[in-house]
């Protein structure tokens, strides 16, 4: 985060923001893991991936944008990556994967100003697997219907972190 914010090249700023939040994501991920492994006495169950669904649904509130930085994370990682912006031209991107399924009617996404928008008529239905709305550089929060900036995102959440893990560790550690 303190390389990004010396850069002048908005590209430069860009890939060490998006750089900065696979250590950010790694935090929780840790946690996820020891619910995982039934080392939270609280979240233990039979099933291991319920004690882990169990635990992410707890700690999800407490930090801001957690579902959109794992978004982040995954589609720069696993999918097509997050490309910086370009002063020379504004680029909006989409990704899924996403699946409509037209059935007695009709179903389709437009991206508008308030982000991406579903209509589904007649029996018509989708799936989709954490969709990611870019537009020029900032990321869709589904939460708050606004495009965000990527150091906006990683500073409210890593502000969040501390009192996180300080609960972790009195709780569970």
């Amino acid at each position: 985060m303190r390389l990004a914010r010396r850069c002048r090249q908005s590209t430069s700023r860009f890939t060490n923001l998006i750089a900065a939040v696979y250590p950010a994501r790694a935090i929780v991920e840790l946690m996820l893991e020891a619910a995982e492994k039934q080392e939270l006495k609280p979240f233990s169950n039979k099933d291991a991936k319920r004690s882990r669904k169990d635990f992410e649904e707890m700690l999800a509130p407490k930090l801001p944008h957690y579902y959109l930085l794992e978004k982040i994370r995954i589609h720069d990682f696993h999918r097509f990556g997050c490309i910086p912006p370009d002063p020379k031209y504004r680029r909006l991107s989409f990704g899924g994967p996403i699946k409509l399924i037209a059935n007695k009617g009709s179903a389709a996404i437009m991206v508008t100003s308030e982000g991406p928008q579903l209509t589904l008529t007649g029996n018509s239905s989708d799936k989709q697997q954490r969709p990611l709305y870019t537009d020029d550089g900032r990321f869709f929060d589904d939460t708050s219907g606004k495009l965000l900036q990527l150091d906006e995102i990683l500073d409210d959440f890593l502000r969040a972190v501390p009192g996180v893990i300080a609960d972790f560790e009195r709780l569970y550690g």
